[in-house]
């Protein structure tokens, strides 16, 4: 079949996912991101010519369609940290991504976010949404240490696809995939392994940076390394997407 490509939505600072999929040979086609900051970044290491911004839905209606839609919707709503409003805060921006995801019809969608949304049933929402459209959809509580990152980092990546791909991909082996990859599978991390005793031990040290003190006086770096993604999640479901592809 012809190259596998991603269309790429919230992409921060340094686009998790267009990254991922650099690694796996997917072409992402574009890149949604509103902070201008991030535009020299995404054009710098992923020579990007199609850049836009979210900031309503006429400037996303002409883009390519795209076997994959990819992206982290804003977390502030659903964040810990945050005030908690939920749907009723102004950065809830998932019916905007919904509103492409259902024009675009892509054969996958990956989603990904904090693990407030399952409390405050958001992630609920994003699946019956996906569900309404003809997709099937499997959520995974998958943290950074699960790919054996230095810290928790508890996120929740919802994947989802079109019925042409549902019965294999409810038939694929898919331990085999994480251990392919070298990762603890995300549904039975023993939280008590070598990861986890590694994360303990370097609690001290700031979660982005691997060093004892000081701040880089890049903050926008800083504010980009933050607000993405681990790329070697997002990893693992294009080796799947693609594996069934070419199977």
């Amino acid at each position: 079949m012809n190259e596998l490509t991603l269309g790429s939505w919230y992409s921060g600072g340094i686009d998790g996912f267009a990254y991922a999929a650099q690694q796996v040979g997917i072409k992402t086609l574009y890149h949604i991101e509103s902070d201008r900051r991030a535009y020299k970044y995404l054009r710098k290491n992923y020579g990007a010519d199609k850049i836009i911004g979210h900031d309503g839905y006429e400037s996303v209606k002409n883009l390519p369609w795209s076997h994959i839609i990819a992206g982290g919707d804003p977390c502030q709503p659903s964040s810990n940290a945050g005030l908690k409003r939920g749907k009723d805060d102004p950065r809830y921006r998932w019916p905007f991504m919904f509103a492409g995801i259902r024009k675009f019809n892509p054969d996958w969608v990956i989603n990904e976010n904090v693990i407030g949304t399952v409390s405050n049933t958001i992630l609920d929402q994003k699946i019956s949404d996906l569900e309404s459209i003809g997709y099937s959809c499997q959520a995974f509580n998958f943290p950074a240490i699960a790919c054996n990152a230095d810290h928790e980092r508890k996120r929740i990546f919802l994947l989802a696809n079109s019925h042409e791909f549902g019965s294999k991909f409810s038939h694929h082996d898919n331990e085999n995939l994480y251990k392919k990859e070298g990762f603890e599978h995300p549904v039975t991390l023993d939280t008590q392994g070598n990861s986890f005793l590694r994360y303990e031990e370097r609690a001290g040290e700031p979660a982005v940076f691997p060093v004892s003190h000081g701040v880089p006086d890049q903050f926008f770096r800083l504010g980009a390394s933050g607000n993405s993604i681990v790329p070697h999640i997002p990893i693992i479901f294009l080796e799947l997407i693609k594996d069934l592809y070419n199977n």
